[in-house]
């Protein structure tokens, strides 16, 4: 805890520690009302017994069984309904009804259904699955779509866009989510087990308490049923807090260039026949008829709005075309320079580069330590993209694209915003990417492209 909050909190403990104190010295019976040193001794007296702690791990046991089975169900439903409105709203009437009928009906019900062990599970699902599945829901539909793209364009298959973006896009929400559940997820287990009367629970002894009318026995089981939600929440902020974070050494020796070796040349198109594409009324593109190959650097021109970005999303799969067919190479590579950069803010700029990477080879790292040198991004590649000015974000989305050994590469507009000097650098190292590799290189820009031994062919959209 920060030293600015212990102050007050530590004041507040007091506070309530003196009123408990004014309360218990009023009433004088302290088998309805116990100060605070007859709490403790009960306390105490609770912990030596053997039973107490079986029924403490039974009670954890059942509270963790719970919520697994709530925060495994969450997950599958809010992912399937996230991606199928289909799903969403044949869900939504359970959701209603989950939401809206009284615990105390479900509670009811399941006393007659279930027996005593089934009881506390049945009432903490009903509990926590709501708020777990709403919280996980939300988060996963608002996860940008452009990271997704991205990840689609590299690659990366459904679980993979999963587990390395809608997990870490949506991890605080989800926390927050998890945090909240399980301090309802604890008070339902507890009142399950003082409803259903397992052998052993939390809520098991404060049922036998309350019949004994042994007050301070039933206020040290709730200290007890309070320390634990208080620990479990601690656990739940520290679990949010962990970050793992890879980070590369740029101070070791970086080869001149670690691709020394062209492949030999082998001829690659694309064949784009009859395209059509309109937005709304805007037609973009009618019956629109061209073939591009690798022999060239392929530069789309045209003034912005005229569909130069749509194209390049239409080849890369990431839009469909109204009509006409786009043939490519078979099991194409791709390598996408996005003009709206794409990096995922958890994780470093060596990370996102890394992370796009067709190949991991022993070779990456120096080429990613060669690129970043030449785009003079060497001492920035430790850092987070908010750490990054919009230049440097745009030379590591550059690199990305240039790292890999791709069959096809798109870049929209890499060079909107850099400085003549870094523009140079640039032209250089596409040429050389694209002398080693031999993609077929589409490139929608305005500025007057000249790369040193490749043809540039200009295509007007």
């Amino acid at each position: 805890m920060k030293a600015k909050k212990i102050i007050p909190f530590t004041l507040s403990l007091l506070f309530i520690c003196t009123v408990w104190e004014l309360i218990a010295f009023a009433v004088r019976k302290p088998d309805i009302f116990p100060s605070l040193s007859c709490l403790f001794k009960q306390i105490l007296v609770l912990f030596a017994r053997t039973d107490f702690y079986l029924s403490l791990l039974l009670t954890l046991f059942r509270g963790l069984l719970g919520f697994s089975i709530s925060c495994l169900s969450a997950f599958l439903l809010a992912a399937l309904s996230s991606h199928f409105s289909f799903w969403k709203s044949f869900l939504q009437p359970f959701l209603v009804i989950l939401r809206s009928v009284p615990v105390i009906s479900f509670v009811l019900l399941a006393l007659l259904w279930l027996n005593s062990e089934q009881l506390p599970l049945f009432i903490a699902f009903v509990t926590m699955f709501p708020i777990l599945y709403q919280n996980i829901e939300t988060a996963f539909s608002q996860t940008d779509k452009k990271w997704l793209e991205m990840a689609k364009v590299y690659g990366k298959s459904a679980g993979e866009r999963f587990l390395t973006i809608y997990l870490p896009a949506s991890g605080k929400q989800i926390f927050d989510g998890v945090g909240t559940t399980m301090g309802f997820g604890w008070r339902a287990i507890i009142i399950g087990e003082a409803l259903a009367q397992p052998l052993h629970g939390i809520g098991t002894g404060m049922k036998q308490a309350q019949i004994y009318i042994h007050v301070p026995m039933l206020m040290a089981w709730t200290i007890v049923a309070i320390l634990i939600s208080y620990l479990f929440d601690i656990l739940i902020k520290e679990l949010a807090k962990i970050k793992r974070t890879t980070k590369i050494n740029t101070d070791t020796d970086i080869a001149l260039s670690p691709d020394n070796v062209a492949e030999k040349t082998k001829e690659r198109q694309i064949i784009i026949r009859n395209l059509n594409k309109k937005y709304g009324n805007q037609t973009l593109f009618d019956n629109f008829s061209i073939t591009i190959d690798n022999k060239s650097v392929n530069c789309l021109r045209g003034i912005s709005g005229k569909g130069k970005t749509t194209l390049l999303r239409m080849i890369s799969g990431l839009e469909p075309c109204d009509g006409g067919t786009i043939h490519q190479p078979a099991n194409s590579r791709y390598a996408y320079s996005f003009q709206d950069v794409r990096l995922l803010p958890w994780l470093t700029a060596y990370e996102n580069i890394g992370y796009t990477a067709l190949e991991k080879t022993d070779k990456t790292d120096q080429l990613i330590l060669f690129l970043a040198r030449e785009f003079d991004m060497l001492d920035h590649l430790n850092k987070y993209p908010r750490e990054l000015s919009g230049g440097q974000q745009q030379r590591i989305e550059l690199i990305k694209a240039l790292v890999n050994r791709s069959d096809i590469l798109l870049m929209d507009e890499p060079l909107t915003g850099l400085d003549d000097d870094m523009k140079r650098k640039i032209l250089v190292l596409v040429a050389d990417r694209v002398l080693l590799y031999h993609p077929i290189v589409i490139w929608a820009t305005h500025e007057n492209i000249v790369l040193k031994g490749i043809n540039v062919r200009n295509i007007q959209i």
